[in-house]
C-alpha cells in the first residue's frame, strides 16, 4: 500500500478497437490500440496533532514568601536564598527582669529567633530586628516594637543589626510590649517593610 496521502500513478489502457473499420476501396483495415498513460497526482493530507502539546506552568518559587497558604507553624523555617530565618517559640507573657517592666495594662510578649547564614552566603547579610517582628490579633490590628531599645535583655538576647558571618548563625529572644490580654493569631516578620513569612500558633 502506498504511503497515506499519494496515490501511485495510474496506467489506463485504452482500447478503441470499435471493429474493423473500412477505407474507400472497401478492403479491411486492422484498428490500432492505443495507450495512454495517465499521472494522478494527489495533494497530501494535512493531519493536525490528535492532542494539543501540553502545557506546562511555571514551577512554583521556592523562595515565595512563606504567608496565606504558605505559613509556617512557630518551630518551622523559613529558608531564603542565602538565610534560614526560624521563630522557635513565642511566649506571652515574657517574665520582665528587674529593670524591664512594661508599661500599666501591658505585658511583654517574647519571640526566641534564630536565623542562620549560608557557608556560601555573602558576607555583607543583617541580622533581623525587632522593627521587623509584629503580632497580628485575630481581627487584623497589629502590636509592633515599642522603639525600646535594650542591649542587655532579655537574656539570651538575639543581636540585632549585626552583619552575619556565613556558616554560623544568630538566636535569641526579642521582646515587646502588647496589651494585656492580647489574642495572637500570628506572628509576621518584614524585613525592609516587605512581608516575607508568617508563624502561626501551634
Amino acid at each position: 500500500m502506498s504511503p497515506r496521502g499519494f496515490l501511485p500513478a495510474l496506467s489506463l489502457p485504452l482500447a478503441l478497437l470499435a471493429g474493423c473499420g473500412e477505407d474507400s476501396t472497401g478492403d479491411a483495415k486492422p484498428v490500432e490500440t492505443v495507450t495512454a498513460t495517465a499521472t494522478v497526482t494527489v495533494t497530501p493530507e494535512t493531519f493536525e496533532s490528535d492532542s494539543a502539546a501540553p502545557t506546562t506552568s511555571p514551577a512554583e518559587d521556592p523562595f515565595a514568601p512563606n504567608v496565606g497558604e504558605r505559613a509556617l507553624k512557630v518551630g518551622q523555617t523559613r529558608v531564603g536564598q542565602s538565610i534560614e530565618t526560624t521563630l522557635e517559640e513565642v511566649k506571652i507573657p515574657y517574665p520582665p527582669a528587674q529593670y524591664r517592666e512594661p508599661q500599666a495594662g501591658n505585658v511583654f510578649l517574647g519571640l526566641r529567633i534564630e536565623q542562620c547564614l549560608a557557608e556560601d552566603g555573602p558576607n555583607d547579610i543583617f541580622s533581623t530586628s525587632a522593627h521587623d517582628w509584629s503580632a497580628v490579633a485575630p481581627d487584623g490590628s497589629e502590636y509592633k516594637d515599642s522603639g525600646s531599645s535594650w542591649n542587655d535583655w532579655p537574656t539570651p538576647r538575639f543581636s540585632e543589626y549585626v552583619t552575619m558571618i556565613p556558616g554560623r548563625c544568630i538566636k535569641g529572644w526579642i521582646a515587646y510590649e502588647v496589651p494585656q490580654g492580647a489574642k495572637i493569631a500570628s506572628l509576621l516578620w518584614r524585613p525592609d517593610g516587605v512581608t516575607t513569612a508568617e508563624w502561626l500558633p501551634r
